[in-house]
C-alpha cells in the first residue's frame, strides 16, 4: 500500500539531552525523550487513556490579562470565515455560536453544530504535566514559553462530534485561526489532545494547506529513547481524538528523523483515506531513510506502549524491530 511525503524531515537531534521515565509494557524499559534540559526523573501514568473527544479543546495562552470581546464582534470574524452564523449564548462565561455552513444530523433530525470560547481564567502551569512538555517539538523552548503564559482562554466545539471527522476538522482549524486573529496579544496556542504547544504567530503565518492543517497542529510525533538500549519508541497522538488510530514504532538502527517523517506521512495517508489498513497488511518502509515501495512493513492494532492508553497501527519496521510483538 503506496502513500507520499508531504513533510519534511523534522529537526530531533541525537546530541539533544534527556529526561528519564519509567514503562511497563512489552518488556520492562527506561524510557526518556530526547529534550533539552536537566534529566528529571518521571513516570509514566497507564491509567490516563485517550478517547474519542466529544468536545475537542483548544486554549489560547497569554502574558497578560486579555481582554474578551463580546459576541457581536466575535460573530463577525466568524461570519468571515464561515459565512452564516447565530448567537447561541451571549454569555462571557461561554459564549456560543451556531455555524450553518455544517448540519450535524440526529435521530430526532440536524442541527448546525457550534463553536464556543470560554472566559478568561487563569492558566495553571502544572496543568500541561512533564511529560507533556518533553514532546513540544514545534516550539523552541516551550518551558520557557508556557512560564511566560498567566492567562488562559479555551475553545471548543459542541454537537459536532456526529460530523464526518474531516468536516470537524476543517471547522476546528478554522475556529482556531479565527480566535487567534481576534486576540492580537495571544502568546501560544495549546493543542490538548495533542499534546502540541504553537506560538500564536505559527497560527496566524502558517501556510499549511487546508486540507493538512489538522495533521500538522492536531497530531504530535512523538519521540522517546529507551535507556541502556539503542532502542526507540516514535508514535503519534492526536488521531483517537476523532477516532482513528495514531501509529508507534518501537525500533533500532533507523535514523530517528526518518522514523517521525515515516509517522507523519503515515497519519496523513490515515487521515486522508479513513484509516484504511487493517491488522496485517503493510505499507512502504524506509529504505537509505526514504519512503520506498521496495520495504514493506507490517501493521496490526494494539495497545499502545506509550501514555495515553489507546488502540494505535503498530508498524513493525522489518529488520529494525525492537521488542517484541505477537
Amino acid at each position: 500500500m503506496a502513500f507520499f511525503p508531504k513533510y519534511g524531515i523534522l529537526e530531533v537531534t541525537a546530541e539533544e539531552s534527556a529526561s528519564y521515565r519509567q514503562i511497563q509494557r512489552r518488556t520492562h524499559m527506561g524510557l526518556f525523550s530526547k529534550k533539552k534540559g536537566p534529566k528529571e526523573e518521571l513516570k509514566q501514568n497507564l491509567e490516563e487513556k485517550a478517547e474519542f473527544q466529544n468536545l475537542y479543546q483548544i486554549y489560547l495562552l497569554f502574558e497578560e490579562k486579555p481582554v474578551k470581546p463580546e459576541a457581536g464582534i466575535i460573530r463577525t470574524a466568524l461570519e468571515e470565515t464561515f459565512g452564516a452564523i447565530d448567537i447561541v449564548s451571549p454569555s462571557p462565561a461561554l459564549t456560543s455560536f451556531a455555524v450553518k455552513k455544517y448540519l450535524a444530523q440526529f435521530k430526532d433530525g440536524a442541527l448546525p453544530p457550534q463553536v464556543v470560547m470560554g472566559d478568561v481564567q487563569e492558566f495553571r502551569q502544572d496543568s500541561i504535566d512533564a511529560f507533556s512538555r518533553s514532546q513540544l517539538w514545534d516550539v523552541a523552548d516551550g518551558d520557557a514559553l508556557l512560564e511566560r503564559c498567566r492567562y488562559e482562554i479555551f475553545l471548543f466545539d459542541m454537537m459536532a462530534a456526529v460530523l464526518e471527522y474531516k468536516e470537524r476538522c476543517e471547522m476546528m482549524m478554522d475556529w482556531m485561526e479565527t480566535a487567534v486573529r481576534l486576540f492580537p496579544d495571544c502568546t501560544a496556542v495549546w493543542v490538548e489532545p495533542a499534546g502540541k504547544l504553537f506560538t500564536a504567530e505559527q497560527i496566524r503565518e502558517h501556510r499549511i494547506p487546508r486540507e493538512d492543517r489538522f495533521v500538522y497542529f492536531g497530531v504530535n510525533a512523538r519521540l522517546f529513547n529507551i535507556s541502556g538500549s539503542d532502542d526507540k519508541v516514535v508514535d503519534t497522538l492526536g488521531l483517537y481524538a476523532i477516532g482513528l488510530p495514531d501509529v508507534q514504532y518501537h525500533f533500532r538502527g533507523l535514523e530517528p528523523q526518518a522514523v517521525v517523517n515515516h509517522a507523519y506521512n503515515v497519519a496523513s495517508y490515515l487521515y486522508d483515506a479513513d484509516a484504511p489498513v487493517k491488522s496485517g497488511e503493510t505499507i512502504d518502509g524506509i529504505a537509505d531513510g526514504q519512503l520506498s515501495r521496495e520495504v514493506q512493513w507490517k501493521c496490526q492494532y494494539e495497545d499502545a506502549l506509550i501514555q495515553p492508553v489507546r488502540v494505535v497501527m503498530d508498524i513493525c519496521p522489518g529488520e529494525y524491530a525492537a521488542g517484541h510483538r505477537e
